[in-house]
């Protein structure tokens, strides 16, 4: 455990595909979900913390008719399954089933599902971070007002970063794997901490 814990309010919302497992494509069996390394332990650090972790996922295989909702709810199961031996949880998972041509309001880049949390737990975002692969991630971070981290972990994260330099997204740190993402994120929250203590 460590000694420095989260503010009130305080959420690391993640990316699934791309971000903590291998994005095949369409991830619609519990025997596709192929964790990064380290990712169990990385979570486990944001729990120690006290930061709520917090899935938000686009999954557009349930409105393209190649998956049902209890379909992916056996592969959360799966991803429960192969996080817990190492202290780790999600707190919470939020997910857009609908096709792209839906328009719903949930699907990233939109910030329909940051929204259903933050108002679900009463969050902070100045006190929260989203880590992602893609650059709907970082949008809907970055109409959220949360901080988007970039993992280059996939084959679309270059194009993201050339859309950062080209002034088109903000993102706040860039890491090439999910475990530095997540040392990133410990720094800033336990910097906050030490703020806050000096300030009472």
């Amino acid at each position: 455990m460590r000694d420095v814990s989260a503010a009130p309010g305080t959420a690391v919302f993640l990316d699934r595909d791309g971000t903590l497992n291998h994005d095949t494509g369409y991830v619609t069996s519990p025997e596709q979900l192929v964790l990064f390394p380290g990712v169990p332990e990385a979570i486990a650090r944001l729990n120690h913390l006290g930061a709520m972790v917090l899935l938000v996922t686009n999954q557009s295989a349930i409105g393209r008719g190649m998956m049902t909702i209890e379909g992916l709810e056996s592969i959360h199961e799966r991803l429960a399954e192969l996080i817990s031996p190492y202290g780790a949880r999600i707190d919470g998972i939020f997910f857009c089933p609908h096709h792209p041509q839906d328009g719903c309001g949930c699907r990233k880049p939109k910030a329909g599902l940051i929204d259903q949390a933050v108002s679900r737990f009463a969050l902070d975002v100045s006190q929260c971070y989203l880590v992602g692969d893609k650059r709907s991630d970082l949008e809907a971070a970055q109409r959220a007002s949360v901080p988007g981290v970039l993992v280059m972990t996939s084959s679309y994260s270059v194009d993201v970063v050339k859309a950062r330099d080209e002034g088109q997204v903000s993102i706040a740190y860039v890491a090439d794997s999910f475990v530095h993402a997540v040392d990133w994120i410990e720094q800033q929250i336990i910097s906050r901490g030490n703020r806050i203590r000096k300030n009472r």
